[in-house]
């Protein structure tokens, strides 16, 4: 048997030419790009001077839990930060709070929109940005879960001179529920894929919070003009739109952020299909790393497919070749996981890569018929 597969034909090993071609891609996008990332993110980076630090935050009727989350923001062993807080028409106590705590503490300044309407999420963003004093920005929200009391000074710290943006991973909390885990799956798939594009020219983000920006940034691409109508993404919609932004991604423990909110099946369905607008919306220039792992993986299970029909009796010499990937990614999302302080989502995420593509192919679908459906409305 041995003889007879060897001293085949040469045209007869195209297959197996397909084969070797798709694996060796796939190592160079596991092992070049993914694991880069995990070994560039591991260095310690040394102590930087305080760059002063505007954080902003859109709330509202965020009553029961705003003072407790600001005094946590106050108590951050950064000596030179404010807190802008603009109020979104809150029919709660909040702005009654936010006025007591900003004659008590003068690192807080608030505002308000004063009348409700579709926009109001997008220009709350406008209006804090424009009152921000400092020229470096985060946007947090009450749902997160800031409890680190050195998480400024890290985010500091990890953000290098030459980089204008730092985006640090954030997550739902872990909660023994079916979407929860979906949903944090779904976000760390979206945050691998976007530290992927940190090789690339021109990196993208799927996320507007737990990022450190230079303001400069939005104003010098006008900010939401044009973008309003976006109704699915906010800064992300700013952030890609640039041509080339020096970004930074960090998964160092003390700037990981988890957001306390319960998740459901529609959040789930909105966040699949925020991330894949996002996606569609971008240039080749930012996607050709993700595009290139999805491109060696067609080509890869397009070839075992082909053999398993075509020569089905040497499976035991082809069949390997995806088992040895496979095992490469386990480790690699071991590491990931490890690295991120996620917990009980291990086999989610390894079963998630091969139900992803189908997910996404509903949920394009679902936006494409909405879109269609909105041009006769």
């Amino acid at each position: 048997m041995i003889h007879a597969f060897v001293s085949r034909p040469y045209y007869e090993w195209s297959g197996y030419a397909i084969l070797l071609f798709g694996f060796i891609l796939c190592l160079i996008v596991q092992l070049r790009f993914y694991r880069r990332i995990l070994v560039k993110m591991s260095a310690e980076k040394a102590d930087q001077q305080e760059r002063p630090i505007s954080i902003l935050l859109n709330v509202r009727n965020e009553a029961e839990r705003i003072e407790t989350f600001l005094m946590k923001l106050l108590a951050q062993n950064y000596s030179n930060f404010e807190v802008v807080v603009v109020d979104d028409f809150s029919a709660d106590s909040t702005l009654i709070i936010l006025g007591v705590l900003a004659k008590k503490y003068p690192q807080i300044k608030f505002s308000t929109l004063s009348q409700e309407n579709r926009y109001s999420e997008k220009m709350a963003m406008n209006l804090a940005l424009k009152a921000a004093k400092y020229d470096w920005v985060l946007f947090l929200s009450p749902e997160v879960q800031v409890e680190d009391p050195n998480y400024l000074k890290k985010l500091n710290q990890e953000l290098n001179s030459d980089s204008q943006m730092l985006v640090s991973y954030l997550n739902y909390q872990a909660v023994e529920l079916r979407f929860n885990r979906l949903c944090r799956v779904e976000r760390l798939e979206a945050f691998w894929r976007a530290s992927l594009s940190e090789i690339g020219s021109a990196p993208f983000v799927f996320q507007q919070m737990n990022v450190l920006f230079n303001k400069q940034i939005y104003f010098e691409n006008s900010g939401f003009k044009g973008r309003m109508n976006a109704h699915y993404a906010g800064l992300e919609l700013v952030f890609n739109a640039v041509p080339k932004l020096p970004v930074q991604f960090s998964i160092h423990p003390q700037t990981i952020l988890r957001e306390n909110r319960l998740t459901d099946k529609a959040e789930f369905s909105e966040l699949i299909q925020k991330h894949i607008r996002l996606f569609s919306s971008l240039r080749l220039s930012q996607t050709w790393p993700v595009r290139l792992g999805l491109f060696a993986h067609l080509v890869l299970w397009a070839s075992v497919a082909a053999l398993l029909l075509t020569d089905p009796a040497y499976w035991f010499v082809f069949l390997p070749v995806p088992m040895i990937l496979f095992g490469v990614h386990v480790v690699l999302i071991k590491s990931m996981l490890k690295r991120l302080d996620e917990k009980k989502i291990f086999l989610s995420s390894l079963l998630y890569v091969f139900v992803r593509p189908f997910l996404y192919l509903f949920h394009r679908a679902t936006i494409y018929l909405q879109v269609q459906r909105n041009k006769w409305n």
